[in-house]
């Protein structure tokens, strides 16, 4: 049991944290809301301890849902966002992810030699094979916001 926990506290940190900061930075950047690192890092920390539904004995794709639906939920909790236009970011925050993985997922496990339920396993390799999708959020993210700043759609 400890070395569970012990696995999942390392993954929640080298991976979900992280992976939360990129998604709630797509959102964000999608809603033409300023980059506040104090909302963003509220979001963040709540959608990291949602990703815990991870370890549920669930079928494979509900987490998905729970995080997209508790996403939404938290950033219109700490923005008062319309809840339909988060839903819409968040959405599309997902559907990035999910074509980034889609495209370089089966050469990365081909390369390496390793299958997906190893790199699941393992919080490390998880971690690194999460960094692409993250990258491309990230490059999302940033270059919305500087699109949103030069056309002046940038709102408190």
């Amino acid at each position: 049991m400890s070395a569970i926990l012990t696995r999942e506290i390392t993954a929640l940190l080298a991976q979900d944290l992280p992976e939360s900061i990129v998604f709630t930075l797509v959102v964000f950047s999608f809603l033409c809301l300023r980059f506040d690192f104090k909302k963003i890092a509220v979001i963040a920390v709540l959608q990291s301890a949602t990703n815990l539904v991870r370890l549920l004995p669930v079928a494979f794709g509900v987490h998905t849902v729970v995080l997209v639906i508790s996403l939404a939920i938290y950033t219109h909790l700490v923005t008062k966002a319309r809840l339909s236009r988060v839903f819409l970011a968040v959405f599309g925050a997902f559907v990035i992810c999910c074509l980034a993985e889609m495209i370089y997922s089966v050469p990365l496990m081909k390369i390496t030699g390793r299958t997906y339920e190893e790199a699941f396993a393992n919080p490390m390799l998880r971690e690194l094979y999460s960094i692409p999708y993250q990258l491309v959020l990230l490059a999302v993210a940033l270059v919305k916001n500087y699109y949103n700043y030069r056309r002046g759609k940038i709102s408190a």
